[in-house]
């Protein structure tokens, strides 16, 4: 690969055991996991809800915009029409974001179940219809700051803040994807949203532990294409916006809170390549996306657990896929980590995955009640560390341990106890 040519030899090791944890979703996985999680909370919800695309608001000294209008007078009531799921903020540049893909979403939604979902309400369709639920939608809560400003400007609304104030709106913000950080940052607002996500996005300092996190934040700021000189750069800033870290692209778009070495274009001498130029994943193959169990993906998700050993077991590595999953939670297990979002971050696997393989190890008696590892548990682990230990003998270990046996070279007359 072209890209990882780029790094110097002793660094393109650490460069591809990055790119085997980046996780790539395609177009379907998107569209059916996040309406897949709108419908599973919509079933917590007694009445309509209204939906929106998450995006880029106007605002002014980084303060948004209400996002509705309000009479004048002393009495302030929202009124009017909602916003528009798509609209650019810059007029010299009309650009469609991922929130193109989300409104599509939304809309589909709203036209599968037309009493159910509503399609960007404004306040007067909200009071008619009684909607209880305002859910912002987004591919990737990165930062959080996009989701919070989203909220913010609905939060300004006098009108709003009232129907949430009485129990008759509650607010949530939904994604394909979230960084823990962004999660934390969202469940801060002030309208207590409910957030939820398909699966975790994974970041350098979540999908790593230990000095490996420090390895490969250095390498990201010593290849910073964007730094004024190689080497030279700043951690926050090369590790994408917010120096989040998100090691995640779908079909439609790479984030800007990736890692600048995936999506940024050096304008020096010896341009650097990279990966995603302008954030455009339409030049991979389709085949690149959806998340799989390659053996080299599982034996990357292994190591960055900090089982070498297990990585290199054929019996981990020829397993079915089901069988793969159980091996890569029971070691996501044994290192200590034990909530739903924590496992699915080392593994890969989504929250729904975790669930229903954890599920199937304490069936077979392999974890507790608190997700503990049995005797069981620890025996299947120390099996596939064997047959790892055992392939990495050289060929004739046999005939070495035979050398190292002893055989008797003279035999005596057995010695007879006197009656």
């Amino acid at each position: 690969m072209a890209w990882l040519r780029q790094f110097a030899l002793r660094d393109q090791k650490l460069a591809a055991d990055l790119l085997e944890v980046f996780c790539f979703v395609s177009r379907d996985e998107f569209a059916t996991g996040l309406r897949e999680r709108v419908l599973h909370e919509a079933r917590r919800v007694d009445g309509p809800i209204a939906l929106y695309a998450e995006r880029e608001l106007g605002h002014r000294l980084g303060v948004p915009h209400r996002l509705f209008k309000e009479s004048e007078g002393k009495l302030k009531r929202a009124y009017g029409l909602g916003p528009q799921p798509v609209k650019p903020i810059k007029a010299y540049r009309p650009e469609v974001g991922s929130e193109g893909i989300v409104a599509q979403l939304i809309t589909d939604l709203c036209r599968q179940f037309p009493k159910r979902f509503l399609n960007h309400p404004g306040p007067d369709e909200i009071r008619k219809t009684r909607a209880r639920a305002f859910w912002v939608l987004s591919d990737l809560v990165g930062s959080g700051k996009r989701a919070y400003d989203y909220l913010s400007a609905a939060w300004k609304v006098r009108s709003v803040r009232s129907w949430r104030s009485g129990g008759f709106l509650r607010f949530g913000v939904i994604a394909y994807a979230m960084t823990q950080s962004g999660q934390s940052r969202i469940n801060r607002h002030p309208c207590k949203p409910l957030t939820s996500c398909v699966q975790p996005c994974p970041t350098i300092c979540s999908a790593f532990s230990g000095s490996a996190v420090d390895a490969y934040v250095s390498l990201c700021e010593r290849y910073d294409p964007v730094s004024p000189r190689p080497g030279i750069g700043r951690v926050d800033e090369s590790l994408g916006y917010g120096g989040v870290g998100a090691l995640i692209a779908f079909a439609h778009g790479a984030p800007n809170n990736s890692p600048r070495i995936f999506h940024k274009t050096s304008r020096r001498a010896h341009g650097w390549i990279p990966l995603f130029p302008a954030r455009v994943t339409a030049g991979l193959p389709p085949t690149g996306f959806g998340r799989s169990l390659r053996p080299e993906t599982i034996s990357a998700r292994l190591n960055a657990l900090g089982n070498k050993v297990l990585a290199k077991s054929p019996a981990a590595r020829n397993a079915s896929i089901e069988v793969k999953k159980r091996y890569l939670v029971l070691a996501a297990l044994s290192r200590g980590q034990r909530g739903d979002v924590i496992l699915a971050i080392k593994t890969g696997l989504s929250t729904y995955e975790v669930v229903h393989v954890c599920d199937e190890l304490d069936g077979f008696g392999w974890i507790g009640p608190r997700r503990i590892l049995t005797d069981s548990g620890l025996g299947e682990l120390r099996h596939l560390r064997r047959t790892a230990r055992q392939r990495q003998q050289p060929a004739d270990a046999n005939a070495e341990v035979e050398k190292l046996l002893y055989y008797p070279t003279s035999l005596r007359a057995p010695i007879i106890p006197s009656s």
